[in-house]
């Protein structure tokens, strides 16, 4: 079956075009029936045709109580342009518009100036133009100057345009290069993200090896889980709705390394907690090895000791300087150097690691209110001031005068 094809432009059609749309503008579609807009406006930029018809600026598609719970749902729960429109019947792109647009003025700023009809005037597009080359995100642009994001992007093409012609630099990325959810990405970094995804990789951690933002990582996963289930595929550990099934390997993983250290430990009868903070390993899952090394001994036909009455565990040998990690972020970052160093030899390295943090906090000079915050934690102490010995001797004579 052949492609369909636009038939060819009549001469009588031309005429028409030619004749009326310099007047009419797009109004002149109703003496060129079977052609749409879109035709209309491609054949009168290629005959070099100029509207002189001026209209009024497009209204925003929510408004009125409409538009008020739009904001409402944006400032108050957080939802996402996309979720507002869906709700309303709308475009993410309108929904977009209608709640910055209306966000100018409550913000406190003052929307780029217009003419009657509702376009922006000269001192209006000079003030989008100085936005853009300050470098400023397309939606921080629309929030100050109350404009499209249409707008905003048009506005950067001409500029550049401009910019090129006259041989000068280009605009700087919106937002100085900073990874956000609204920047254009390379084919380069969209496959780098694709890739990570299907090497079992969750969103935040692709964004953090990618330097993606977690939105644009998001939708790049849900291309992604479309795309594989067209062709029968899923991402790993995933099912094909691209909800997680496996967990990925990550450092919240508990490694070999910890799990025979804990259990030579409890050989040793040290008691399950202390066992567990200094093996780096949460308790319940220390409880939880407990349990299953006590399960294998007893297959073995062996038994677990039990661990020794706290006070009778020497604990010297166990209780060291800067040991054993303090919290969730210690712990998963002490796991991280577990990827590639044995447990004993990763303990020197973190122990190392940590005195150097604390010899260089306590070589980093310390404000005022610094001070006195050590001073409130009795971590320093106040000296009384020293005895100024070069003032004694003026104040000697100065009394025997008095004398």
């Amino acid at each position: 079956m052949s492609a369909h094809r636009i038939p060819r432009w009549t001469p009588a059609e031309l005429a028409i075009l030619q004749a009326q749309y310099p007047e009419m503008g797009i109004d002149v579609a109703a003496h060129l029936p079977g052609r749409s807009w879109h035709s209309i406006h491609v054949k009168a930029h290629k005959l070099g045709l100029k509207c002189r018809k001026v209209g009024d600026a497009p209204k925003p598609k929510l408004a009125g109580a409409e538009l008020e719970e739009a904001i409402g749902l944006r400032e108050g729960q957080g939802w996402s342009f996309a979720r507002i429109g869906a709700k309303f019947g709308v475009s993410e792109g309108s929904a977009n518009n209608a709640v910055l647009i209306a966000l100018c003025t409550r913000r406190g700023f003052t929307p780029a100036e217009r003419d009657q009809h509702g376009h922006l005037t000269e001192v209006g597009l000079e003030r989008v133009r100085y936005a853009l080359k300050k470098g400023l995100k397309g939606v921080d642009i629309q929030l100050r100057l109350g404009v499209s994001a249409g707008c905003v992007a048009e506005q950067r093409r001409r500029y550049n345009r401009d910019l090129l012609k006259r041989g000068k630099a280009m605009l700087p990325p919106p937002g100085g290069g900073e990874a956000y959810s609204g920047v254009k990405l390379g084919k380069s970094q969209k496959a780098e993200v694709e890739r990570l995804f299907l090497q079992g990789l969750g969103t935040a951690k692709v964004a953090a090896q990618s330097g993606v933002s977690k939105t644009s990582c998001t939708r790049i996963r849900n291309r992604l889980i479309k795309r594989l289930k067209r062709k029968g595929e899923t991402l790993p550990g995933c099912d094909a709705a691209g909800f997680r099934r496996v967990q990925a390997e990550s450092t919240r993983f508990i490694t070999e390394a910890q799990r025979d250290a804990l259990r030579s430990m409890l050989l040793e009868r040290i008691p399950v907690r202390r066992a567990a903070n200094i093996a780096a390993i949460g308790g319940s899952s220390a409880y939880r090895i407990r349990d299953e090394f006590a399960a294998e001994l007893a297959a073995a036909g062996k038994c677990l000791p039990p661990p020794l009455l706290p006070g009778r565990v020497p604990t010297n040998a166990f209780v060291q300087l800067h040991w054993p990690p303090a919290g969730p972020a210690e712990i998963y970052a002490f796991r991280e150097l577990l990827r590639e160093l044995t447990f004993e030899d990763a303990k020197v390295a973190w122990r190392r690691r940590k005195q150097e943090a604390a010899r260089a906090e306590a070589e980093r000079p310390k404000s005022f209110e610094e001070k006195l915050a050590l001073v409130a934690a009795g971590k320093m102490k106040l000296s009384t001031s020293m005895n100024r010995a070069h003032l004694e001797p003026q104040y000697r004579e100065e009394r025997r005068a008095q004398l």
